[in-house]
């Protein structure tokens, strides 16, 4: 059994009690470990039905490979869901909730005020903050988009080719989410 991080965004326009039907059943089916209930975020673009804005929820889950492949047939057709998706975890990845993120990141968005020299960019250079490289972290994650909603080059952002592949891998992640733009006008 593998750990995954299970993200699913409901159709607000789904009555309350047919949502916590639905979520009950699921925390039934499978090995739950942990749960963020982001709740009601707005995207930057329109989602299946014209869905401006929808409920966020983030599982830590224990599968296998045929409980993913049930996972994914529950989910298939269901009215309450908008989109979701499945990401594998290491087993020394941190779980984060969407609210404790937000507060560690406040000081940092501070310091990053500060201290900016051009473009550059440098919080996940340091060790001890490469533990928050989540897509969660959409605060963090803004500045290391141009003014134009590409990816910063690691000439700016100082950040090792490891680094810059998770994160650009978490950005695609939040973009997909409607978090962060594609694009900027």
């Amino acid at each position: 059994m593998k750990q995954y991080e299970l993200v699913l965004m409901l159709n607000v326009s789904v009555a309350e009690a047919e949502r916590k039907k639905f979520l009950s059943e699921l925390e039934s089916k499978f090995n739950v470990l942990d749960k963020d209930e982001i709740w009601l975020k707005e995207v930057l673009f329109p989602l299946k039905g014209g869905a401006k804005q929808v409920y966020f929820l983030s599982y830590k889950v224990e599968l296998s490979s045929t409980d993913i492949a049930n996972l994914k047939q529950y989910l298939l057709y269901n009215p309450n869901l908008i989109r979701y998706e499945i990401f594998a975890r290491n087993a020394n990845q941190d779980f984060f909730h969407f609210d404790t993120l937000q507060t560690v990141f406040q000081q940092a968005i501070e310091d990053i005020k500060e201290k900016k020299y051009g473009q550059k960019v440098d919080f996940f250079t340091h060790k001890a903050n490469e533990k928050y490289l989540n897509w969660k972290s959409v605060v963090i994650l803004k500045y290391y988009l141009t003014r134009f909603g590409d990816i910063k080059p690691r000439i700016y952002t100082g950040n090792s080719v490891k680094i810059q592949k998770k994160l650009r891998t978490e950005i695609l992640r939040a973009r997909g989410f409607g978090l962060l733009p594609f694009i900027s006008k």
